[in-house]
């Protein structure tokens, strides 16, 4: 299949063939695995936790939630009292969680369908850097609306060298060649530290934490003001 443009990921099309987008599903879930992706969204949520009620049943809203694999690893954190619910804009994403007994909506996450104060936890997980730059920090006012417990976002750390390590690594592990496209042109639209930091705070979230992790990685989280909006 031909590839997009440089600078244009052939996963942000909501018409890319059911089986390329399964395949790079996939293996964006395992790279994940490998290269510290879910090990970051876990400690994110891990975090987060620690703030909120102990055994009260919690709602979480995965924004962009791919294969699933990702919210596997929160109901490890948070346990059997989470309902889980992916939302993506791929019919094959949700019917791959659906798979796996998770809600799926298929949508636009510039178009909810929901309204504040939905969800307590709000999750979005190597997605915010598909957003445009102008437009990211709105994004972000508008997800902790959505939240009334707290946010957690895990995105990629931008380097050279996670990209050049990445190109090797996925020709090492056999990846989709949309998988290896996509992957390094997403690295280069990763966030430094700061500018995440910069995000946060420019969308008015108060106390908003920013951590590197390995591989390449950041989580940042939260606690929202809004439990009684």
């Amino acid at each position: 299949m031909g590839l997009p443009p440089a600078g244009l990921e052939a996963l942000d099309a909501s018409d890319l063939d059911d089986s390329v987008a399964e395949s790079t599903l996939r293996d964006i879930a395992r790279t994940n695995a490998l290269f510290g992706g879910h090990a970051a969204l876990q400690y994110g949520v891990k975090q987060l936790a620690r703030r909120l009620p102990a055994t009260a049943p919690l709602t979480l809203l995965d924004v962009g939630a791919g294969s699933g694999a990702g919210m596997r690893r929160m109901r490890r954190v948070l346990g059997d009292r989470t309902y889980l619910t992916a939302l993506d804009h791929h019919r094959t994403a949700a019917r791959m969680c659906q798979r796996q007994g998770i809600t799926s909506i298929v949508g636009d996450m510039w178009h909810l369908p929901m309204q504040a104060n939905s969800f307590d936890i709000v999750v979005v997980n190597q997605v915010l850097h598909h957003v445009p730059r102008a437009d990211v920090v709105r994004m972000v006012a508008y997800l902790n609306a959505m939240a009334r417990l707290g946010v957690v976002i895990a995105d990629l750390r931008r380097s050279p060298l996670a990209v050049a390590g990445f190109r090797v690594a996925s020709r090492i592990l056999r990846l989709h060649q949309v998988t290896r496209h996509d992957g390094q042109v997403s690295l280069r639209r990763g966030f430094t530290h700061s500018e995440l930091k910069h995000i946060i705070d420019e969308a008015g979230i108060k106390d908003g934490l920013v951590h590197r992790r390995p591989g390449w990685r950041l989580v940042a989280y939260w606690r929202t003001c809004n439990e009684n909006g």
